[in-house]
């Protein structure tokens, strides 16, 4: 488990079993589905990664959790007009604090 704090909350980056991943996310969203590669619960403040993947997949889905953290974290989540200038704002924003996780996620 990996702690890390963002705009004063920490969250935790933990590794579930595919099934336990499975179930939380069906729970949470009341949808069916195959196969679940992360879940971000930002009641809890943390991010749940599918232990059953190689290390690349697992950090292409850690950066894609983080991304959900860094929105909810900075209020983005009620931008409701999306559009290319948006989302090129969250990845230059988010770039330092996604790729600093990342590096302590790898030791």
């Amino acid at each position: 488990m990996l702690k890390f704090k963002i705009n004063n909350d920490v969250w935790q980056i933990e590794e579930k079993k595919k099934d336990e991943l499975k179930e939380l996310y069906e729970t949470g969203t009341q949808e069916k589905t195959y196969f679940v590669f992360g879940v971000t619960v930002k009641s809890k403040h943390c991010i749940y990664i599918n232990q059953d993947m190689c290390k690349e997949q697992k950090i292409k889905t850690l950066k894609h959790e983080l991304t959900h953290c860094y929105i909810w974290e900075y209020g983005l989540y009620n931008v409701m007009d999306i559009n290319e200038e948006v989302i090129c704002d969250i990845v230059a924003s988010s770039n330092d604090f996604i790729n600093e996780i990342v590096l302590l996620y790898n030791d």
